[in-house]
């Protein structure tokens, strides 16, 4: 559900203004293109991609509790916002250092999820694309307060999919655990 007052860029709202031409005249033109009815430009609002860290260690899984909006305070893996030029795993990489100090060398990808992103006020479509990251040891790690308010470390036994912020990683905490055969009573389950 949108927040009062806020846009979707899916629908027909005639005061979305042309990125062109500056005038309030973007209207809906199939799913989501916006046709401008002054000048003519068509503009696409693609898909958003975002890169997610499913970190473990010694049979526990990092999450962070966000500081921003949406879902502030709530739980969430590690990660943000693809850049231009990046690749995914260049993102994942460059986002764990900014907020958590955490350098990288090695990942795996594990799978993605549609996600909606609802940020002041205009609904974003996102694929969050998620990937696999094992430590032999808990690093020292410094968060970035703006981002980040803290972190955990959680037995997966524990962890509850219900308890992070979007669908699309409580979609990938659920496939993680299953795809690893996890036993959510306490443990490994055999093959």
């Amino acid at each position: 559900m949108l927040a009062p007052n806020s846009v979707s860029m899916v629908n027909d709202t005639p005061t979305l203004h042309c990125v062109k031409c500056a005038q309030p005249s973007l209207l809906k033109q199939g799913e989501k293109a916006f046709r401008c009815s002054l000048c003519g430009f068509v503009y696409f609002h693609n898909v958003a991609a975002a890169v997610s860290g499913v970190i473990v260690c010694d049979q526990q899984m990092l999450l962070v509790q966000r500081a921003q909006r949406p879902s502030k305070g709530k739980l969430d893996f590690p990660g943000g916002f693809v850049d231009y030029n990046e690749s995914n795993e260049q993102a994942l990489t460059r986002e764990l250092l900014e907020e958590l100090q955490l350098p990288i060398d090695n990942m795996r990808y594990l799978f993605s999820y549609p996600n909606r992103y609802l940020y002041q006020d205009v609904l974003y479509y996102t694929s969050d694309s998620f990937f696999e990251i094992h430590l032999t040891t808990k690093p020292a790690l410094v968060l970035q307060q703006d981002e980040v308010s803290r972190y955990l470390w959680l037995d997966m036994s524990t962890v509850n999919a219900n308890e992070l912020a979007f669908a699309s990683g409580q979609n990938a905490l659920r496939a993680y655990l299953r795809g690893n055969n996890y036993d959510r009573r306490g443990g490994m389950t055999k093959k």
